[in-house]
């Protein structure tokens, strides 16, 4: 059974009838995935009642599902070819023994009565349907069938379905490529500028031991001029003391005569 739901994936909603437009259901937005979620967890269960409960939970999100997909209320008929998209596409692991272990060990009322029993009657039948799906249930002639099922063939939901996600990946190859062109410009420009930085600690350690020796050599200067101000103003204070007469006494040098009163 499982290999015979794998081979079926290709099988869309329009097919089935389902009220569910390819055109406003984006990529990723599944409205059924709800309820897809719900039956594979099934077989993550152990008592019957919690397998059953997944069963109901998966109805109900289907029912949810119809109701965004379409104005009028949901009927019966709706909710089974919708029930067939969800299986599968779900795929669920184990669904015939599970099914089968529900029946023999849950509870009697539970599946013959009411909205748990309704909802595993649908269950069973949309199983039953697709083990006897053929062309003519979803509107293929016998060699389109044949055609899908090889793998020869592809809806033109899927082939839409595929061209965006494979313009999707190849956008995102073009921003990968972008972001490593980018990345390599900035690991570019960071070696620029350390080696900018390196030149100019480079000079400003030459301008300041430039600095430092013009410094030196202004305070060289400036004693040596102040060494040779000081010899040259001893020098002058000799020569001066040199030309400067000498007064000796002079013994004819008579006194004035003091006169009397």
């Amino acid at each position: 059974m499982i290999f015979l739901f794998s081979s079926l994936n290709w099988v869309t909603p329009q097919m089935l009838g389902v009220p569910f437009p390819d055109e406003n259901t984006p990529v990723t937005g599944d409205p059924f995935m709800p309820a897809i979620t719900a039956i594979i967890e099934m077989d993550a269960k152990r008592a019957p009642q919690d397998k059953l409960a997944c069963v109901s939970k998966c109805s109900q999100h289907i029912f949810e599902a119809l109701s965004t997909s379409n104005n009028e209320p949901a009927n019966a008929d709706d909710f089974l070819t919708s029930l067939v998209y969800v299986v599968l596409k779900a795929n669920p692991p184990r669904l015939h023994s599970n099914m089968q272990y529900m029946i023999r060990f849950g509870l009697p009322h539970s599946l013959m009565a009411g909205e748990s029993g309704y909802y595993f009657t649908n269950l069973s039948c949309a199983v039953a349907f697709i083990e006897k799906l053929d062309g003519s249930a979803l509107s293929l002639s016998p060699e389109e069938f044949e055609g899908y099922m090889r793998g020869q063939r592809a809806p033109a939901a899927l082939t839409k379905r595929h061209q965006v996600a494979n313009d999707t990946q190849k956008l995102l190859e073009e921003l990968q490529g972008r972001q490593q062109t980018l990345h390599q410009g900035v690991d570019a420009l960071t070696m620029e500028l350390q080696k900018w930085v390196q030149v100019v600690h480079s000079q400003l350690d030459e301008a300041t031991s430039q600095f430092d020796k013009v410094q030196k050599e202004i305070t060289a200067q400036a004693e040596a001029s102040q060494v040779m101000s000081s010899l040259a103003q001893d020098g002058s204070q000799e020569k001066v003391k040199e030309q400067q007469p000498v007064l000796l006494p002079n013994d004819n040098c008579q006194a004035p005569k003091q006169t009397a009163c």
